[in-house]
């Protein structure tokens, strides 16, 4: 993970980008630090194009119940909603 990205996902916890990957990829947790925590960071925190190059919307999806609880913007939340439900009509064609 580039370090600029990093700093944009984490600047207020001491846990390095190596510990961040392996939360984010469902490896790890550390306390209240889960999979669905680290996916909210990265939909909050970086563009559309930069957070699915992090995170796969199927990702998005398996986690979503928990994840978007955690999420404080009503636009990112409608947005990826919006995405999800678009992600998944593209599967049924």
């Amino acid at each position: 993970m580039a370090p600029d990205i990093y700093k944009q996902l984490v600047w207020d916890y001491q846990i390095s980008p190596s510990e961040f990957d392996s939360i984010l990829s469902g490896q790890k947790t550390f306390g209240s630090l889960n999979q669905a925590w680290a996916i909210s960071r990265v939909l909050e925190n970086l563009n559309y194009y930069d957070a699915i190059k992090m995170v796969s919307l199927d990702s998005i999806k398996n986690n979503w119940l928990e994840v978007k609880p955690k999420l404080f913007k009503k636009a990112i939340k409608d947005g990826y909603e919006f995405v999800l439900q678009r992600h998944a009509l593209s599967h049924t064609r």
